[in-house]
């Protein structure tokens, strides 16, 4: 599985980013339409729709249908901590607790994982892959690869500890990953590129690469959590 660095449509977006940036488009212009788009760029109308897909997602534009597709004021993100569970320091806490227990599983994983448990990380991998294509957040099969992680660990408690904070780890997912997306369009494509590289070292059972790379995703996320809300202070 390979996402290229540089995908036809995103280049279409950057463009249109960059219009916007610069003033060319203002907020409340209505961009021209597919058609004439596609006729513009010199792509087919799939690659449009793609792109401006992925232009709502990021918050440049609304499309409404029958209408057409508008430039929109884009808010700074920011981490609702509401959407999570209303409580700061539960967060902090279910950070430390993905800290202490996800990188011991991810070691473990690459020890005693199955080629089943393979296959059930890398379908994970796949649809999160997916999930980017159709500029979806994807925290669904973000944690659906943490949870296949934890069950190639085969340690029943560690499992268990995993899914008994699932719901508030998929709510932080989501708002993570809203927050990735909504700031650089790339980022969610690092985010992705830091789950493959997990992947990878447990295939190979590599169990101190795994480990070190389930670390430094978390920090990774750690950082984006923790300096979004200190920025709303």
């Amino acid at each position: 599985m390979k996402i290229s660095n540089k995908k036809l449509y995103e280049k279409v977006a950057d463009v249109i980013i960059l219009d916007i940036n610069e003033g060319r488009l203002s907020t409340g212009d209505r961009l021209p339409s597919i058609k004439a788009l596609s006729e513009n760029f010199g792509v087919g109308q799939a690659t449009i729709r793609e792109s401006l897909n992925a232009l709502r997602a990021m918050g440049y534009v609304e499309i409404k249908h029958g209408k057409g597709t508008f430039i929109v004021e884009k808010e700074e993100p920011r981490f609702n901590v509401d959407a999570v569970c209303g409580d700061m320091k539960d967060i902090e806490n279910l950070l430390e607790v993905r800290n202490i227990v996800e990188v011991g599983l991810a070691r473990l994983a690459a020890k005693n994982r199955t080629e089943q448990d393979l296959s059930e990380i890398e379908q994970a991998l796949r649809d999160m892959e997916e999930a980017i294509k159709e500029s979806k957040l994807g925290e669904t099969p973000d944690l659906a690869f943490h949870l296949a992680i934890a069950k190639a660990s085969k340690n029943d408690i560690l499992i268990q500890i995993l899914e008994n904070v699932s719901d508030i780890m998929q709510n932080t997912m989501k708002e993570t990953r809203r927050v990735y997306l909504y700031t650089k369009s790339k980022s969610i494509e690092k985010l992705y590129n830091e789950h493959k590289e997990i992947y990878e070292a447990i295939k190979v059972q590599d169990d101190t690469l795994a480990q070190d790379k389930m670390a430094f995703h978390l920090s990774e996320v750690e950082k984006v959590v923790l300096s979004n809300i200190n920025n709303q202070e």
